[in-house]
């Protein structure tokens, strides 16, 4: 991501597949600068576009959620609340939620009650509406939800089955974990390995494996509800990046330029029709688990 191109050893599970880094660096801040962009927040006008998105995403109205949505696709965060559409009053709690974008969509969705979480921010954040984001570990919350929510964090936690263990505590009997994250063992995984664009060392400390998910399941007291795969065209053009040598914060990043040569736009729309067939096929290198507390 950042082009520093140094090496970390990772070690793939003989068991389940699942991929781990093998050493923790000392000090994983220095790999999340300040312009990181899960502690981004919003300005006015982006955060008002957001909303609309979100809006369209999940109960399909508004025109310029309509636009924003034929220009980005929907809102795969939202969607992915819309899929088991929880209760307006239900307890969610947002597990590495950064500066608490997704929490401020939901809110205005007409979710009463979200919270968050994440020890990396730099305090503890007041909501304009209420709610609030904790600047705390997960084993340090004492309350309980109805739903708990890992976007794209579960990779980015160094203990899984603490993780597991620290979500079966907080859940209602009943309650859901939803856990969005890249998927070892994928398509993308077996095509690009070290270059693949999910791996994202030294960020992501480990990669569960489809099967991994189930194996935590039965251990900690949960029940794989359901599954669905998400995953987009980045994990095509991102890898090919890598391949070519050129990072995502690279002037000539598909990321940073899209409008640049570097893949022709039917390229990207092989990209995106690849992806698609891979989550039919429950083979896309992303996707969100759904896990009931027994």
């Amino acid at each position: 991501m950042l082009g520093r191109r140094a090496k970390f050893d990772y070690f793939e599970c003989s068991k389940c597949g699942s991929i781990q880094i093998a050493v923790i660096p000392p000090d994983l801040s220095d790999y999340y600068p300040p312009g990181y962009y899960s502690f981004q927040k919003s300005g006015m006008l982006k955060a008002f576009l957001k909303r609309q998105w979100a809006s369209y995403s999940f109960c399909k109205r508004g025109t310029i959620g309509l636009l924003t949505t034929a220009i980005m696709g929907e809102n795969p965060a939202v969607v992915a609340i819309r899929q088991i559409n929880p209760r307006r009053e239900a307890a969610i709690l947002d597990v590495g939620c950064g500066g608490g974008d997704l929490i401020r969509d939901l809110q205005s969705l007409g979710f009463s009650n979200v919270k968050g979480v994440d020890p990396y921010n730099e305090k503890e954040i007041q909501l304009e509406n209420g709610g609030i984001i904790w600047k705390k570990h997960l084993e340090e919350i004492d309350e309980q939800f109805d739903l708990l929510m890992l976007h794209h964090s579960f990779e980015h936690m160094y203990n899984p089955r603490k993780i597991f263990q620290e979500a079966h505590r907080i859940l209602n009997i009943g309650g859901t974990l939803m856990i969005r994250t890249p998927v070892a063992g994928s398509y993308a995984w077996r095509q690009y390995k070290t270059n693949w664009v999910q791996l994202d060392a030294p960020r992501h400390l480990f990669i569960p494996s489809a099967n991994c998910m189930n194996i935590l399941a039965e251990q900690f007291g949960f029940s794989l509800d359901s599954e669905y795969y998400d995953s987009t065209d980045f994990q095509f053009w991102g890898s090919e990046q890598y391949v070519q040598d050129i990072p995502l914060s690279d002037p000539r990043s598909h990321h940073r330029n899209p409008k640049n040569l570097i893949f022709p736009s039917e390229r990207i729309r092989a990209f995106k029709q690849k992806a698609k067939e891979l989550n039919e096929l429950k083979d896309g290198d992303s996707a969100c688990f759904y896990l009931k507390k027994k």
